[in-house]
């Protein structure tokens, strides 16, 4: 409801609005005004001054790019490898149907 009288007073306001506006804001000078005042005064032109040319440094060939020693030393390893102390077999439910909270998932 909130929505349909902000939408009808929008409808309403808006062409409300426009005419405040035009009534306030001063109009422009006639186009033949202002092209006689122009012809009479003409603008003096200043010469722009030609920019430097830019000048870009040349690549390196390939042949000189350096080597990073690509592929990169370890790559295809495993990023964690197990340890002694890591279990080597998948632990069971985090949650058996005993021990999970009444309400949760697991509990039966």
């Amino acid at each position: 409801m909130l929505y349909r009288n902000f939408a009808i007073a929008t409808l309403l306001g808006a062409p409300l609005l426009v005419m405040v506006v035009e009534a306030v804001v001063p109009k422009p000078q006639p186009a033949a005004e202002t092209s006689a005042v122009a012809a009479a005064t003409p603008a003096p032109v200043t010469p722009v001054p030609p920019s430097p040319p830019i000048v870009m440094p040349e690549a390196q060939p390939v042949s000189a790019m350096p080597d990073y020693g690509q592929p990169l030393p370890g790559a295809g390893q495993p990023l964690i490898v197990p340890s002694g102390n890591m279990p080597t077999a998948a632990s069971g439910p985090i949650f058996s149907s005993r021990s999970a909270p009444p309400g949760s998932p697991n509990a039966e």
